[in-house]
């Protein structure tokens, strides 16, 4: 059977996640009152499968980590049907927090990384110097999500609903915005990539120059021929003098 094109099973692999993500939390409880532990494990039981496949067309192929991590939905509803207990369903967020990392992780297997793939997506013209960059950052948004994942399982199994609750929608969501301008503030003091010249850049690169380091050279360097290169296609007859 062909596989599914790369843009397809990550768009039908974020639907997926998305439902087992955030609906499963929004919409728990009345679908208790409706249906019972038994009938929204039932109906989870369908996409909690889709999805590990969906992330296997998605990447490279998968490694046992991924169809471990696959497997954990399945079995943790499997665990709601033969309990009734609707701890087991508070599980599904956390098992599908440890897939999403394992798929990160997995992305690691290959040439690129899951963070390279996306970077050269955006900027077709990348240096190659950002791939070490990419799949450390790779394997840390994979340690973020098996964190999020024990808090998540911690509080499903133990804690107050309406935390639990919090944790896997907003909470989650918070997480999220404090790490990445972190995130940025790291990266933009590691290249000392400073293209744009505005305010911000100008005030970080008197606190980090991009003259100070071989990574900041290589950046002034790439922006160097990036900025020729878009010289040479908006001025393109020869001897032209670039524009200003």
């Amino acid at each position: 059977m062909n596989r599914l094109p790369r843009w397809a099973a990550g768009a039908l692999l974020a639907v997926l996640a998305l439902l087992l993500l955030f609906a499963t939390p929004a919409l728990l409880d009345e679908a208790l009152a409706r249906v019972g532990v038994v009938g929204v494990a039932i109906v989870l039981f369908v996409p909690a499968l889709l999805a590990p496949l969906a992330a296997a067309r998605a990447g490279d192929g998968g490694t046992p980590l991924t169809a471990l991590a696959g497997l954990t939905i399945p079995i943790v509803l499997m665990m709601a049907v033969a309990s009734g207990d609707e701890r087991h369903l508070r599980l599904v967020p956390a098992a599908a927090y440890l897939g999403v990392a394992a798929f990160f992780h997995a992305s690691l297997h290959g040439e690129d990384s899951l963070i390279e793939r996306s970077v050269r997506a955006l900027l077709p013209f990348a240096p190659d110097f950002v791939r070490g960059y990419c799949r450390g950052l790779t394997l840390c948004w994979a340690g973020f999500f098996v964190l999020a994942a024990l808090v998540i399982g911690r509080l499903a199994l133990a804690g107050d609903p309406e935390t639990w609750r919090f944790a896997t929608g907003w909470g989650i969501a918070i997480a999220m915005l404090v790490v990445m301008p972190v995130e940025f503030l790291i990266r933009k003091s590691w290249f000392r990539y400073y293209y744009f010249g505005g305010p911000f850049d100008r005030f970080w690169s008197r606190l980090f120059p991009a003259e100070a380091t071989e990574r900041g050279r290589a950046s002034l360097e790439y922006i160097r021929q990036y900025r020729e290169r878009a010289r040479l296609k908006t001025d393109p007859a020869d001897g032209a003098s670039p524009r200003r």
